[in-house]
C-alpha cells in the first residue's frame, strides 16, 4: 500500500470514528450509552491501525487487509443507533457484517487466504448468516421481536406476525450455534495437528477471539452493565493478538529460513572438507605411485652403476653421495606424503595411524584408542588434530611425556591429547590448531585447549559420528 492510500485510509477511519460518536450522542435509543461513544471509535482505530501496520510489514499476507476491513465493518453496527429509518434498516441487515469478516480472519489465519472446500464454505455461510440471514425475520418482526421499542422504523417489515418472526429468529439463533460449534471443532482439530511453534502462534489468536466472542454475545444479550465495557475492551485488544500471531509467524518463517541456510552452510563446509580430503588422498597416491617409485628406481640404477665403476674411487664416492642424497630425499618425500594424507589411515584406520605418529614423536606417547573404524572425514580430522598437537608438544611444550586418548560413546568421538609441559598454549595465536578448529566445526564438532602456565596442555575434541562397519 502506498503512503497516499494509507493517508486516505487513516482519514476515513478518523471520520468513521467521529461519525460513530455523533450517531451515539444524537440517538434516541436508551441503550446508546457512554460505552459505545467512548469505545466504539477505539475499536475502529485499533483494527485499522494494526491492520495498516500488518499490511505494511507483511504485504504477502491478507491479514492486514482483513483487519482494516473489520475496523470499517464495525462502523456499520453503529448505524443501528440512527434515528432515520433507512440507515437503521440497513444496519438491521448488515450490522453483523463485521462478524463475517471476524470469522474470515480466524479461519484464514495466518495467511489471510482460505483453503478451498470446507474453510471457504464455513466463511461464506458466516457472511450470509451474519447479514442477509436476518432478512426473512425482518419481514415479520416489529419492535417487540427486535427488543427495541425506541428504535427507528423497520422498513423491511411487510406485516407483523409474532409467531413467524419468533420462529425465524429462533432458527437464526440455532444456525448461529451450529456454525459456532463447527468453527470450534475445526479450529480445535487444526490446533491439535499443529506443531509446537505453530501452536504458539495460533493459541493467543484463538483464545482472544473466543473471549471476545463470549463477551460480545453476553453484552448484546444484556447480561449486565459491566459486559458492554468488557466486550469493547476485549474487541479493541483483539487485533493486537492477530498482529502478535502474525509477527510470530514471520519470525518463525525467518527462523526456518535461517536454519535452512545454516544446514546448507554446514553441508557446504562438509563438502569442502571431503573434497579437500579426496584431493589429499589423490596427491598422496600420486607421490607414492609416481615420484617415490621413480626415486627408488633411480637409487637402484645408481647401485648398479656403482658396481660397474668398482675400480674408480672418485666415481664410487660420487655415486655413494648421490645414493645418500636420494635416500634422504626419498625419506623427506615419504614424510611429505604422510603429512598430505597417511596411507595407513585409509588402509588400517585411526588407531594404527595415531600409533605411527606416537612412534615418531620425540617424547614417549601413550596411545589409548579403540580399533573401531569411524567415518572417513572424522578419522581424518582426528588424525590431523593429534598430529598438530604432537608437533606442538615437540616444538614448544618442553614435555617429558604425552598421551592420546580416543573414545566413542553416544554417537560422539571424544579425543584428548595431553602433555606435562610448560603450558601457556593458545589456539587463537597459532594457525595450526585454528585451522583444525574450522575442520572440526565443519563436522559439527568442538575443539578446546586448556593450557595453564606450568600445568601442561590438554587439547580436547568432540565430534558427532557413527561407527562404520568393517568388513569381516
Amino acid at each position: 500500500m502506498t503512503a497516499a492510500r494509507m493517508r486516505v485510509v487513516v482519514l476515513a477511519a478518523v471520520l468513521c470514528g467521529a461519525g460513530v460518536v455523533a450517531l451515539v450522542l444524537t440517538s434516541d435509543r436508551a441503550d446508546a450509552d457512554l460505552a459505545w461513544a467512548v469505545c466504539g471509535p477505539i475499536v475502529i482505530w485499533s483494527f485499522v491501525g494494526t491492520g495498516l501496520y500488518a499490511w505494511r510489514q507483511r504485504p504477502e499476507s491478507r491479514i492486514g487487509a482483513l483487519l482494516v476491513l473489520l475496523g470499517f465493518a464495525w462502523c456499520l453496527a453503529a448505524l443501528a443507533f440512527a434515528n432515520a429509518p433507512l440507515p437503521y434498516t440497513f444496519a438491521l441487515v448488515f450490522a453483523g457484517f463485521w462478524g463475517g469478516v471476524f470469522l474470515h480472519l480466524v479461519m484464514s489465519f495466518p495467511t489471510g487466504r482460505l483453503t478451498p472446500g470446507r474453510d471457504r464454505a464455513i466463511v461464506v455461510a458466516g457472511y450470509v448468516l451474519f447479514t442477509v440471514g436476518s432478512a426473512p425475520a425482518l419481514l415479520f418482526a416489529g419492535p417487540e421481536e427486535l427488543d427495541c421499542q425506541d428504535c427507528a422504523t423497520n422498513l423491511l417489515q411487510i406485516t407483523h406476525d409474532e409467531s413467524v418472526a419468533t420462529a425465524l429468529l429462533t432458527l437464526q439463533t440455532v444456525l448461529y450455534v451450529v456454525l459456532f460449534a463447527v468453527v470450534v471443532v475445526v479450529l480445535a482439530q487444526r490446533w491439535r495437528r499443529a506443531d509446537t511453534l505453530d501452536r504458539l502462534q495460533r493459541t493467543p489468536v484463538y483464545a482472544c477471539a473466543l473471549l471476545a466472542f463470549v463477551l460480545v454475545t453476553a453484552g448484546n444479550a444484556g447480561a449486565g452493565e459491566v459486559f458492554p465495557w468488557a466486550a469493547f475492551v476485549a474487541t479493541a485488544l483483539l487485533p493486537f493478538a492477530f498482529l502478535a500471531g502474525l509477527l510470530r509467524t514471520h519470525v518463525a518463517r525467518l527462523d526456518a529460513e535461517l536454519m535452512t541456510r545454516l544446514d546448507e552452510l554446514r553441508s557446504s563446509r562438509a563438502r569442502l572438507v571431503e573434497a579437500g580430503d579426496a584431493e589429499r588422498r589423490r596427491l598422496e597416491r600420486d607421490l607414492h605411485d609416481g615420484a617415490q617409485s621413480r626415486l627408488v628406481s633411480v637409487t637402484m640404477l645408481l647401485g648398479r652403476v656403482r658396481l660397474l665403476v668398482d675400480d674408480d674411487a672418485n666415481a664410487k664416492g660420487l655415486l655413494d653421495r648421490a645414493q645418500s642424497e636420494l635416500r634422504i630425499g626419498l625419506a623427506e618425500l615419504r614424510e611429505l606424503a604422510r603429512g598430505i594424507h597417511p596411507a595407513v589411515l585409509t588402509e588400517r584406520g585411526l588407531e594404527p595411524a595415531i600409533s605411527a605418529l606416537a612412534t615418531r614423536a620425540p617424547v614417549p606417547v601413550v596411545v589409548d584408542a579403540e580399533g573401531e573404524r569411524l567415518p572417513a572425514p572424522v578419522e581424518i580430522a582426528v588424525y590431523f588434530v593429534v598430529s598438530e598437537a604432537l608437533t606442538n608438544v615437540a616444538k614448544y611444550a618442553q614435555a617429558t611425556a604425552a598421551s592420546v586418548t580416543v573414545r566413542r560413546s553416544d554417537g560422539h568421538v571424544a579425543v584428548e591429547i595431553a602433555d606435562d609441559g610448560v603450558g601457556g598454549a593458545d589456539a587463537a595465536r597459532g594457525s595450526g590448531l585454528a585451522g583444525l578448529t574450522d575442520r572440526v566445526a565443519a563436522l559439527d564438532g568442538t575443539l578446546s585447549v586448556e593450557s595453564p602456565a606450568g600445568g601442561g596442555t590438554r587439547v580436547r575434541v568432540e565430534i558427532p559420528c557413527e561407527a562404520v562397519a568393517t568388513p569381516a
